[in-house]
């Protein structure tokens, strides 16, 4: 038996072993694998990227392959599955992919209230930001300025609407009290499955 680097379990067996045979040994060891399971998503999330050509970063869900290219000017370009990104020599990859990272996810995350706050006949919000957070998806003061992670951007579509969604609440009820769930569920009747999804994605995601 051995952990995969996806995590995943690899068992080998003589070809002729009786399958209940393997089960059984498989079961013996299970809490072995559970521990060590554990401490390979531990480890995951500790892995920072290099930012270099082949490169997979997540956007919208969708994991894009990095092209990078010498140009005269920086910027990204989204092309089918690769993000090309044209840089100066000895320029930061990094810098330039979290800029362009910073521009789509303001850009999306604006429109996307804006659809929900006139759909819903929501109070309007009055600025939206995003910024890096380590532990937050998302806030909302009680000026009704809404500030999104910057890392949101990777997550699945269904899951950035749950954060939104989850925030705009936050402009009638300040806190989790019944008035706020009774309203997030009236509004996104499917927001504990859309949570649960966002917080699986946010190993990959925040690791990025």
């Amino acid at each position: 038996m051995k952990i995969c680097k996806d995590g995943t379990l690899q068992v080998n067996a003589p070809f002729r072993m009786d399958i209940e045979a393997v089960e059984s040994f498989i079961l013996s060891k299970y809490s072995w694998f559970k521990k060590r399971q554990t401490e390979y998503k531990k480890q995951a999330q500790h892995i920072k990227p290099l930012f270099e050509e082949g490169e997979k970063h997540l956007y919208l869900g969708e994991a894009f392959t990095l092209r990078l290219v010498i140009s005269n000017r920086s910027y990204v370009e989204q092309n089918k599955d690769l993000l090309v990104i044209y840089h100066r020599k000895n320029s930061s990859i990094e810098n330039i992919l979290n800029k362009w990272y910073k521009q789509q996810a303001l850009e999306y995350f604006t429109k996307r209230t804006a659809i929900f706050v006139n759909s819903y006949n929501l109070p309007e919000v009055k600025k939206i930001k995003v910024r890096n957070m380590k532990a937050r998806w998302g806030s909302c003061s009680n000026r009704a300025e809404i500030t999104y992670n910057i890392h949101l951007i990777k997550a699945t579509l269904e899951s950035i609407d749950y954060v939104i969604i989850h925030e705009l609440c936050h402009l009638i009820h300040a806190n989790h009290g019944a008035g706020f769930y009774k309203l997030q569920t009236k509004l996104n009747p499917y927001w504990k499955q859309q949570k649960q999804s966002i917080n699986q994605q946010g190993i990959a995601i925040l690791k990025d």
